[in-house]
């Protein structure tokens, strides 16, 4: 079973009594640090794996957005404010990846704190299934050939690519689109056949985000297709062998 390494940060020690307890219930987690002052907290941060935080947002040392700003570190962020109103709108912008927030009202933590724990797994198993995806595939061009405003464009980024006359619409996963002029044929020369798969003449899917398959039909996300006729049997077959070996070492819910 997963080990989950968990620390505190908060300068009231309710707060440190109330989130310990109520871990009890969970056996795979364990507390490795209980900090009153944040300053120390990333001292901590810096030379320890830490999978979650708990944060409070006032502090006197150094508050909840300071520590945000300072934290460089990637981890699942709980911030716990008596003050949702004040904090909620403007936390995201001190934090680079708003996907890792979640806000918590201290005086209804104990409702919350299930759905924290459900939200941090979920989380925690995309990205291990992220980083086996990347290392199964043994391509190593790992961006969009064109770049969206000036950036580039990560291929794991990418839901699903559809040709509308000339050009392509790429749908990320934040929910946004880029639109590029290409064709399809030139595109599925470039993409990484390990990753991306043309399901009919004008969509190519990342089968990172597919959730459920039929012998007709794919789901990715929210969206839905239905395999063409000419490509159903090499997709079912695609599909069938890239779960096998993508779930290989995991025991799905």
């Amino acid at each position: 079973m997963e080990k989950y390494k968990y620390v505190i940060i908060d300068d009231e020690y309710p707060s440190h009594w109330t989130v310990q307890q109520s871990f009890k219930r969970y056996p795979n987690y364990t507390c490795v640090g209980a900090f009153y002052n944040p300053e120390k907290a990333l001292i901590f941060l810096q030379e320890h794996k830490v999978d979650l935080i708990f944060l409070d947002m006032e502090m006197q040392e150094m508050n909840g957005f300071e520590f945000l700003e300072a934290l460089e570190r990637k981890i699942f962020v709980v911030i716990l404010t008596a003050y949702f109103e004040k904090h909620g709108l403007n936390a995201h912008q001190y934090y680079f990846n708003k996907d890792l927030v979640f806000f918590s009202n201290k005086a209804q933590f104990l409702y919350y704190f299930p759905k924290i724990i459900e939200k941090f797994e979920k989380m925690y198993l995309e990205k291990e299934l992220i980083d086996r995806i990347n290392q199964l595939s043994k391509n190593e061009i790992l961006t969009f050939p064109k770049k969206a405003n000036g950036e580039t464009i990560p291929l794991t980024d990418i839901i699903y690519i559809e040709a509308i006359g000339h050009h392509v619409v790429l749908k990320m996963k934040r929910g946004d689109e880029n639109i590029f002029r290409m064709s399809i044929k030139k595109l599925m020369g470039f993409l990484p056949a390990d990753n991306f798969l043309l399901i009919k003449r004008n969509i190519i899917i990342n089968v990172r985000y597919v959730t459920a398959f039929t012998e007709s039909t794919v789901c990715l996300k929210d969206y839905h297709f239905s395999l063409s006729t000419r490509r159903r049997e090499e997709a079912i077959s695609v599909l069938n062998t890239y779960k096998k070996e993508l779930y290989k070492d995991y025991c799905l819910p």
